[in-house]
């Protein structure tokens, strides 16, 4: 078994909805325009409705109502479109995971967390279009989701090492199968066809220096991730931003060339920006209710 030939088994299972799909081929087209852009959001009520909600949030903070889709879409440019598109989309077709291995609403939370503090750093690092990171983020652990939904059995027995940590249940999954969520996740992102590299990016997360061609991205992914774990899905601990145990790999960090002293305002910033993200694109999450 491969990462490669499990995503084939379960790609219909988890294919992405014609929607997303349409939207990522058409924002490819480098002249591809606001009202056919408009036609396929439109295709789908749920995903308009999220649009309009992300146009008309604090992130924008505009002071008149966005009440046209082609005027959302203007606002929030079409890199940001395909991710809002695409987080809902991924959420949507995983809304049907056991509860047996995750609770669905923490799960994202987390990703969620991830993704905007992904984009955050990569700013601070001055990333080019550090906004593609944001997917890269929210999309880092959706392998581990493939493993749930499609080998539960097998995968109970890597949770037998749950207690001992994050670090045995990845040893544990080579064990078992012979490859990690990442390497999975990365597979399944191929399958999708995600746009630039993103998928190098998911797949190297756990040991970021060994990317041929993005360690960077890969290292900030890596720090992301363990930032995020300690910021969700704790929704008190999230009003409370103490001392935190974080445990990425001080290589990785080194990668960045920030200084330390930053985290503090990445975990502060992106506290914020992923709450008011979660009401947009998830808004049954309880903590909203």
């Amino acid at each position: 078994m491969s990462p490669q030939l499990l995503v084939q088994e379960v790609e219909s299972l988890f294919s992405l909805p014609d929607v997303a799909i349409r939207l990522n081929d058409l924002i490819d087209q480098p002249d591809a325009s606001i009202q056919e852009l408009v036609e396929v959001v439109q295709l789908d009520a749920g995903i308009a409705a999220t649009v309009l909600r992300l146009a008309n949030s604090a992130w924008y903070g505009l002071p008149s109502k966005v009440d046209t889709i082609s005027r959302a879409i203007t606002l929030i440019g079409q890199k940001a479109l395909r991710d809002l598109v695409m987080s809902t989309s991924v959420i949507t077709t995983f809304k049907g995971i056991s509860s047996e291995f995750v609770d669905m609403r923490d799960f994202w939370d987390n990703s969620v967390t991830c993704g905007v503090v992904t984009r955050n750093l990569a700013q601070k690092c001055g990333i080019h279009a550090a906004e593609r990171m944001f997917l890269a983020g929210l999309l880092h652990k959706v392998g581990r989701l493939v493993f749930y939904a499609s080998r539960p059995v097998q995968y109970r027995r890597v949770l037998q090492d749950h207690d001992n940590g994050e670090a045995a249940i990845i040893a544990a999954e080579e064990a078992v199968f012979g490859f990690t969520y990442a390497q999975l996740g990365a597979a399944l992102l191929r399958a999708w066809r995600v746009p630039e590299a993103l998928d190098e990016v998911v797949e190297y997360q756990l040991s970021p220096l060994d990317a041929p061609e993005h360690p960077l991205e890969a290292a900030i992914v890596h720090v992301a991730a363990d930032i995020a774990y300690h910021m969700a899905p704790d929704i008190k601990a999230r009003f409370q931003l103490g001392e935190y145990n974080l445990t990425f790999n001080e290589s990785a960090w080194e990668t960045l060339n920030l200084d330390r002293a930053v985290l503090a305002e990445i975990m502060q910033n992106s506290l914020i920006q992923s709450f008011e993200l979660l009401e947009i694109i998830n808004p049954r999450s309880p903590m909203f209710v």
